[in-house]
């Protein structure tokens, strides 16, 4: 049995060592010192369906930025989503019932998007809020080279479920494979879906969202558009520029959402980088496990075993706030959220076989 532990222990650290590889080179969106030099025209386009809530909160972080226009598509809200947006000023596109073959989102875009006039396109989810500033540095990206650039939002919490998000937020992370520490093919790179910048030339170039019309993780399949297009790509976190609160509805409400990506997500996610993750989360579960035998081995053995937890634990601190504002504790006791995050995860996958769906904004979603 010890020699077991032995074993178990050792791969654990080693997992521990390699995994660091996959998270070295986190990036914020940078902030710009002397401000923008010039303007650029960016039309902000926000699919909004059931948002009553929260479209007022993003359209209210934005009243002071110097932003081109704003056009909310209101996706067949059943709320008062359309009135609240035309109240802060948005221009409000009443979105279309769905095509044959489109799913909301993707035919929210196009609308939005084949109605604006700007240089540029932001493609922004409407639980998200912009921090003071932050819009600006987005025209900082806009400034650079040609190119699309993405932002995953720094995730806040205020309740306690909403701390089980932590795992689901990280391998969302990961998964986009472009914060490695050797860095990842171009083609391999993904785009996060609730922030994306691109100029309206490279946009068109790809034919927009039509090429992604019947995808739930539409982000994936465009990042691969983009790609075959020669279109360069870029990865950003979003803390001190946007800030997204996911799941206010409660524990269904957060399980149905990420229930509804999450195996689509693990798909479409590079093998590298898919590789690199099924290596930290055996890690972390090697940490865990041997410490419920710890008592019968000996006082060298699970004294070595609780320094490796507490490595693990820091890790996922790092993690954990490099994504949103979740509790040391949360990390501390990081067992219970990777277990929440499997039964979640497997639980998707028995449904995806069975062709069962998730109800989401009063829409199922295979």
């Amino acid at each position: 049995m010890e020699a077991a532990l032995w074993i178990v222990t050792g791969l654990s650290f080693l997992s521990w060592v390699v995994s660091w590889s996959l998270f070295i080179r986190f990036r914020r969106v940078p902030a710009v010192p002397g401000g923008v030099h010039t303007i650029p025209r960016i039309s902000i386009v926000i699919p909004a369906r059931n948002e009553e809530a929260n479209i007022k909160v993003l359209l209210k972080s934005l009243q002071e930025s110097r932003v081109h226009e704003i056009i909310v598509v209101d996706d067949q809200s059943e709320d008062r989503t359309e009135a609240v947006a035309r109240e802060l000023g948005a221009r409000v596109l009443s979105g279309e019932i769905p095509p044959s073959g489109w799913l909301g989102k993707p035919w929210a875009c196009q609308q939005g998007a084949e109605a604006a006039t700007g240089d540029w396109l932001l493609f922004v989810d409407a639980d998200t809020r912009f921090v003071k500033g932050g819009f600006e540095r987005i025209m900082g990206l806009a400034e650079g080279d040609s190119k699309v650039h993405s932002v995953c939002p720094y995730h806040e919490i205020r309740s306690l479920y909403e701390q089980l998000s932590a795992f689901f937020n990280v391998t969302m992370i990961l998964g986009m494979n472009a914060f490695t520490a050797k860095g990842a093919s171009a083609r391999d790179i993904g785009l996060f879906g609730q922030v994306m910048l691109v100029s309206r030339k490279d946009y068109d170039l790809v034919g927009g969202h039509s090429q992604v019309k019947g995808d739930i993780l539409e982000n994936f399949q465009l990042s691969r558009c983009f790609a075959s297009a020669g279109v360069e790509r870029s990865c950003w976190l979003g803390k001190d520029t946007i800030s997204m609160r996911m799941f206010p509805g409660g524990v269904r409400d957060l399980i149905a959402g990420w229930s509804k990506g999450t195996v689509s997500g693990a798909v479409n996610t590079p093998k590298g980088a898919l590789l690199g993750i099924s290596v930290w989360m055996s890690g972390l579960f090697m940490s865990a496990i041997p410490l419920c035998f710890g008592i019968l081995s000996s006082p060298t053995l699970l004294v070595v075993m609780g320094s490796l937890y507490v490595l693990w634990a820091l890790q996922c601190v790092y993690l954990f706030r490099a994504s949103g504002r979740y509790s040391i504790l949360a990390a501390l006791v990081f067992p219970v959220g990777l277990l929440f995050y499997q039964v979640v995860f497997f639980q998707a996958v028995r449904r995806k076989k069975q062709g069962g769906t998730v109800q989401w904004k009063g829409r199922d979603v295979s």
